[in-house]
């Protein structure tokens, strides 16, 4: 691998793992465990991360395949783990792209910064128009509809031509995300009671090490924070056509966590700056929906130095970021569909985003909030079924031996044998395991009072009906030769 592929691979790959993670998650856990919650989140890079990120880019390498035949090359039926992974990188690609819509929105309305005075209001009555429950489903947000299709015609020029786009347009808009990051990381610090939420976000909260839920929640956010179980990784890796496969990996989960951080100081600067003209505890400014960067962090925007502009700055950094994660997911979906179509990028990614526009008007009804709501939360049992399935059909099904001497090959540190290890008990233990906290606390969840036909239809659907598409169909249907 030359140094230019090798660059634009590692670039691919961290990009690719940006997106909702960053943003509202990990704020969220920050904020319900205290301080130095990066601890078990950097734990968990490395336990889970390090080894599937391993699997992905070296499966994509040795087989030179699009993820349904590389699991089809293993066992026939595994080709059921590829179109699991399809899925569910659909179903997170259309609530990426509906926040972006969200985003897009906010930077037109900065201009007057029509949110102030009641950020929660305006985003829920004026933006997604919410419904006070499971009603209106034939009525939608104008606003979001619109922007909706923005986004895809966006989506489908980044995704067009396959890599050669997609490289193409992360490599500008690379630097622009990169200017405002840092531009924003040193005016928020400067923010009055800024340094008391970035010491919130890192203060030495040890005891809280020690709660239970800490380590699930922890090792929850790196499955779905970096980029894995949706094919993106073998997609990325497919086209680097040689190993280093811990180097990167590693890597890829250094500057992973450095972004993390960064976009964590700088919405904790926000939050203590806001703390302090509200006169409110850190802790009571946590939303543990969509919302958080519309209701919480648009609330301080006003105060900012040239409140319009900057505002139009902050939306437009958050776009990017979501940009390079939807796309990521969409030209995986290309990668897989043009070549089990036999047809062109360009009609693939036209099929994508067609399918992406249509599947994303669910979240742009009245209950479509509350529907994103459910949809996002049971589909995390569809991604960490995936890497359990793809560790079990690497580790056990296919010669794990010859696999880590591939990684072995190229790979300055030479750790297959211990690779090999977490693939086959390691990672399906902590998979596992984190499905049985997960089912446990779910169990104890009223979930908003929704109604338990919504749970049914949107939640238990969301996990059912994918797996019933990828494992039950016939094989004619999805092409298992």
């Amino acid at each position: 691998m030359n140094s230019n592929s090798r660059f634009y691979f590692i670039l691919l790959s961290v990009l690719s793992a940006a997106g909702i993670g960053n943003i509202f998650l990990y704020p969220n856990l920050s904020i319900k465990f205290g301080g130095l919650f990066f601890i078990p989140y950097l734990i968990a890079l490395i336990v889970l991360g390090v080894p599937i990120l391993m699997l992905e880019f070296s499966i994509g390498q040795h087989f030179d395949k699009n993820v349904v035949d590389i699991f089809a090359s293993i066992k026939k039926w595994f080709s059921g783990i590829g179109w699991l992974m399809m899925i569910n990188a659909f179903i997170i690609m259309g609530i990426y792209a509906v926040v972006l819509a969200w985003n897009i929105i906010y930077i037109f309305v900065s201009f007057g910064l029509q949110w102030k005075g009641n950020a929660r209001e305006y985003f829920l009555s004026n933006v997604v128009q919410a419904s006070g429950g499971f009603n209106s489903f034939t009525k939608f947000s104008l606003p979001v509809f619109i922007a909706l299709i923005i986004v895809w015609i966006i989506i489908f020029f980044y995704v067009r031509n396959g890599f050669d786009s997609i490289r193409k347009h992360f490599l500008i808009a690379t630097p622009i995300f990169l200017v405002l990051m840092f531009f924003f990381l040193y005016y928020t610090l400067t923010l009055q009671n800024a340094l008391n939420g970035v010491y919130f976000f890192l203060m030495p909260g040890w005891a809280k090490l020690l709660d239970w839920q800490v380590w699930p929640s922890a090792f929850l956010l790196a499955a779905l924070s970096l980029g894995i179980s949706f094919g993106i990784m073998p997609a990325v890796s497919r086209r680097s056509k040689t190993g280093f496969a811990f180097g990167n990996s590693f890597f890829v989960i250094v500057l992973k966590l450095m972004i993390s951080m960064v976009i964590g100081i700088i919405v904790f600067s926000i939050i203590g700056f806001l703390g302090a003209r509200q006169n409110i505890g850190i802790e009571g400014l946590s939303s543990s929906d969509y919302g958080f960067p519309f209701i919480i962090l648009a609330q301080a925007l006003p105060f900012f130095y040239k409140p319009s502009l900057l505002s139009i700055l902050f939306f437009a950094m958050f776009s990017i970021l979501l940009l390079f994660g939807a796309s990521s997911l969409a030209y995986s979906l290309v990668h897989i569909l043009s070549e089990k179509l036999s047809t062109k990028r360009r009609n693939a990614a036209i099929v994508v985003a067609g399918f992406g526009f249509l599947s994303g008007l669910l979240f742009v009804i009245k209950p479509g909030l509350y529907i994103m709501e459910i949809v996002s939360h049971f589909v995390i049992y569809n991604i960490l079924l995936a890497i359990l399935l793809e560790s079990f059909a690497v580790g056990w099904f296919y010669n794990s031996e010859k696999l880590s001497g591939f990684v072995n090959k190229n790979s300055i540190i030479k750790i297959g044998g211990v690779w090999r290890f977490f693939i086959r008990f390691v990672i399906p233990v902590i998979v596992i395991g984190i499905i049985a906290i997960q089912i446990n606390s779910d169990f104890r969840l009223d979930y908003k009072g929704y109604p338990l036909w919504a749970i049914l239809s949107f939640g238990i659907g969301t996990i059912a009906v994918p797996i019933a598409i990828s494992f039950l169909l016939p094989e004619k249907i999805l092409d298992r030769k």
